[in-house]
């Protein structure tokens, strides 16, 4: 069942377009006359369908297909400031994308109190979010950003009807859970302020819905761009605040780990030891068990390669060269063998940054230069913001090495600059599900 519409001219295109039909065929498709549909296809139109094709314009997008529905709702989004259909940006302005994603969540979680949809709409777009999850951590960003901007323009058309429906939780739910893959978007894109408006809506989506898991993943989001935004301690600080909510193992494990790598990088090796205990404390076979969020998967999970993944980046930063080599391995065979869903291919690099670190700390520079190679060689469409980062700590290294004549430690550094001279000019395109 749609949700009811009072038809407008304007609506009435915005099916006409949906269906992708001409003026002649829309007006057979819904039985009336070519003049009558042309009365509401001139430009700015006031004209008000009357009650016998408001009827009939409302069968026509109840028989329609989920698609076609998805087309409209955003079509309406798209038009709703003005009246008429809003230009599309230009798909290759990522950062104008991501402005705009943070700019209508705002809006969104302002009216979230005044949700209005149907059962059939809230269901299609958990399947799209569930599946540009899964996508999100493989998939170049600028592919993604498109789905996500539907599936926002669609919510955003919902929440403008401004009736509380039965579901309205679950469509305030799935805007909290766009919000945050918007947010690790807008982060992956080096778009800190975005990043950080993504997740007060979504913080808001959280309350509204009193959601623990939202709330519990939004914290842990928030702690890793403190983290990589060199604000390390305060980043274990905002993860511990999660603790308290009663969600499932997987959403725990993350909020430790975040907290055991961001104690580590800001000098707390007893806090980061801490958190690595009660992380072999927890049951393993609970991680099985989901939540409102873990359940869409992907990018909004945490599986054992990137828990592994953590674990290896928390001892690189300790000093714990052997024990970090062999997590970090570990964690990239997991990668490379494990279901294509759970494989970050941004994790993945950065897992690799770590074992060259760890090497470089027992003073393997060969094999630290074998480690690096796979990420020196990354297509540019496969980099992310964190990588740069990760590769600026490992010259850090290889200079200090260089500098007491370490053979081969010359060759790493030059091709880490390179890396780095040529990052500068390159697009980001790969999210990374770690944050």
């Amino acid at each position: 069942m749609t949700m009811h519409v009072r038809w407008t001219a304007h609506s009435a295109m915005a099916l006409k377009s949906a269906l992708n039909l001409n003026l002649v065929p829309f007006a057979e498709h819904l039985g009336l006359s070519p003049s009558t549909v042309n009365h509401w296809s001139a430009p700015g139109s006031s004209v008000t369908p009357g009650r016998e094709a408001q009827e009939l314009l409302t069968v026509a997008l109840d028989k329609a297909s989920g698609e076609v529905k998805n087309r409209f709702w955003a079509e309406m989004a798209a038009g709703a400031s003005t009246g008429t259909a809003a230009p599309d940006r230009d798909p290759r302005d990522l950062g104008g994308q991501i402005r705009d994603g943070a700019a209508q969540s705002m809006t969104m979680a302002d009216e979230a109190s005044q949700l209005a949809t149907s059962d059939e709409q809230l269901a299609y777009l958990r399947d799209e979010l569930c599946r540009i999850a899964v996508a999100y951590v493989h998939t170049p960003l600028s592919d993604v950003i498109d789905d996500l901007r539907d599936a926002q323009k669609t919510l955003a058309a919902i929440a403008q009807t401004r009736h509380r429906p039965r579901s309205a939780r679950e469509a305030t739910v799935l805007s909290g859970v766009l919000c945050l893959l918007f947010a690790h978007a807008s982060q992956n894109a080096g778009d800190q302020k975005s990043a950080l408006q993504q997740l007060r809506s979504a913080t808001t989506f959280a309350n509204v819905a009193d959601s623990d898991a939202l709330r519990t993943w939004t914290l842990g989001s928030a702690a890793l761009m403190l983290e990589w935004s060199a604000r390390p301690g305060e980043a274990a600080d905002r993860a511990r605040n999660g603790l308290q909510y009663p969600v499932s193992t997987q959403s725990h494990q993350r909020l430790l780990a975040i907290i055991a790598r961001s104690a580590a990088r800001a000098g707390d090796a007893p806090a980061a030891r801490d958190a690595l205990a009660r992380l072999a404390d927890l049951n393993p076979h609970d991680a099985t068990r989901g939540d409102e969020v873990v359940g869409f998967g992907g990018l909004l999970s945490f599986p054992e390669a990137k828990l592994t993944y953590y674990q290896g980046g928390t001892l690189t930063l300790l000093g714990d060269h052997t024990q970090a080599e062999i997590h970090s391995s570990r964690a990239i065979e997991r990668y490379e063998t494990g279901p294509d869903e759970d494989r970050s291919y941004g994790d993945e690099a950065l897992a690799r940054l770590d074992v060259t670190r760890a090497r470089l700390g027992q003073g393997d520079v060969t094999g630290a230069l074998t480690a690096a190679e796979p990420v020196l060689t990354l297509d540019t469409q496969l980099r992310i913001r964190q990588i740069d980062n990760a590769i600026s700590l490992v010259r850090a290294d290889a200079v200090a090495l260089a500098g007491r004549r370490h053979p081969d430690a010359g060759q790493l550094t030059d091709r880490l600059t390179g890396y780095l001279t040529a990052a500068r000019t390159a697009p980001r395109a790969l999210p990374s599900a770690s944050g």
